[in-house]
């Protein structure tokens, strides 16, 4: 795990008496967005738009939403136990997981209000979600 490991890199060449906030390198937040948008991206991607009118547009989004549904669990449950030992780094990762995959499917929810219903399940409503990416990287 790449931005673990530079960032390790990165502390023990340059300790910092700074404990409150995190400032990652630029190679660690190259890391970060590489992992981002290999992980998490291909979970978005589930979420296409629809340029078709009608029922036909509701089919298509209810079939991109259980996609989406199916490809976050499957890389939530891949990446749960993965662990990431440094608390503050920990904390960055999963406010920008959560940052990028909620606002995204919060985005994709408003665009398509008729799937309200389908969300209302407990474990695919927006705040569900959060919390389960707020439990990623404890190892």
């Amino acid at each position: 795990f790449l931005l673990n490991n530079s960032h390790f890199i990165a502390q023990v060449s340059e300790p910092s008496g700074d404990h409150q906030g995190l400032k990652l390198t630029p190679e660690c937040q190259k890391h970060m967005d590489s992992y981002l948008h290999a992980s998490w991206g291909q979970v978005l991607s589930c979420l296409q738009k629809s340029k078709f009118p009608g029922p036909l547009r509701h089919w298509i989004s209810t079939s991109s939403l259980a996609k989406f549904e199916s490809a976050f669990h499957q890389t939530y449950q891949a990446q749960k136990l993965w662990k990431v030992p440094d608390p503050r780094l920990r904390d960055v990762l999963r406010k920008a997981i959560t940052r990028r995959v909620i606002s995204g499917y919060g985005k994709y929810l408003k665009e398509h209000p008729r799937l309200q219903k389908h969300v209302g399940r407990e474990s695919s409503s927006p705040e569900v979600l959060e919390e389960m990416l707020g439990e990623l990287f404890e190892g």
